[in-house]
């Protein structure tokens, strides 16, 4: 009798043990579980932050902050990315321009969202308007953009490694990559300073003579 107790008794140690052990395990499982998800969170709305900074240091600028906003973007960029900005930028000699034309441009975010990220990736998609000005005209030239950084997080920033605009055409192109079927590339060109508006000929179009008949 006094055997079969501590066989009952050693059986609900041992299934009293393996519940506890398995609670540890699911304690632990949703534990890393809700940690992942808490980072991926945080990711979201750090990489969210750091976009919205990033396009009004791309697009906005004055005479007096554009050669600052450029050091700082050249800070941010990596890959194909920085070598784009470098190309258009540096290599256009941007920066001249704007200080020469008294070029202002200003960026309104209207609105914007983290399409996807993990804990160090992100896309963010902008929705802006950039109004550009220059001294000695009236004009205010208007450019409503939709703006894709491409993220990665490393050194304790994030970096942008693409960056894109699009248009209607490069949105069907996104859906039928989704789709299965792969897009072109199309990098983002960096907006130049507005043009001056084209002089207007002060000479009349000349009248084309009449063809003799026969």
């Amino acid at each position: 009798m006094s055997g079969r107790l501590v066989s009952v008794r050693s059986v609900a140690v041992a299934v009293f043990t393996a519940l506890v052990v398995a609670a540890t395990v699911v304690t632990i499982v949703l534990g890393v579980m809700y940690g992942g998800a808490r980072a991926e969170e945080n990711a979201r709305e750090s990489a969210l932050t750091a976009a919205r900074e990033y396009v009004q240091k791309m697009y906005a600028w004055t005479p007096e902050n554009v050669s600052d906003n450029i050091n700082f973007m050249m800070g941010v960029l990596t890959g194909k990315a920085k070598e784009e900005y470098e190309r258009y930028i540096l290599g256009e000699r941007i920066a001249e321009e704007i200080k020469q034309q008294k070029v202002v441009a200003t960026v309104t975010d209207q609105g914007s969202g983290v399409v996807e990220n993990t804990r160090d990736t992100a896309k963010v998609l902008l929705f802006i308007n950039q109004s550009a000005s220059r001294a000695g005209t009236e004009d205010v030239q208007v450019n409503p953009s939709r703006v894709v950084y491409t993220m990665e997080f490393r050194g304790g920033k994030w970096l942008i490694n693409d960056a894109q605009i699009l248009t209607d055409q490069t949105l069907e192109d996104l859906v039928a990559e989704r789709d299965g079927t792969p897009r072109p590339e199309t990098s983002m060109p960096v907006s130049p300073p507005p043009s001056s508006p084209a002089a207007e000929s002060s000479e009349p179009t000349p009248t084309p003579e009449p063809v003799p008949t026969g």
